[in-house]
């Protein structure tokens, strides 16, 4: 009866790749990662405050506009799932 040898490969083989998934761990991919890179420190760009002050306030105008479009969007989709409960009730 063939087919054996397939289903016990099959099985080696599952248990070799659980093997190799087990020995890695977190310690050592940083280690490995630190090792490989070179670099543990950040390093920014120096900004000037003027050119700071100035993408902040970019900052600010994107997250007031952004504000504003949410709250237009929730008022339309609020109005519009009212309206439709008004029309499927009361129509």
């Amino acid at each position: 009866m063939g087919g054996g040898g397939f289903a016990q490969h099959a099985t080696t083989v599952m248990k070799n790749n659980r093997a190799l998934l087990k020995k890695r761990k977190i310690k050592d991919m940083r280690q490995l990662l630190y090792e490989q890179s070179g670099k543990t420190e950040l390093e920014f760009k120096q900004v000037s405050p003027m050119e700071l002050a100035r993408i902040k306030t970019e900052i600010r105008k994107k997250a007031k506009k952004s504000a504003q479009r949410d709250l237009i969007i929730t008022i339309c989709c609020t109005l519009g799932v009212l309206g439709f409960f008004y029309w499927f009730l009361f129509l």
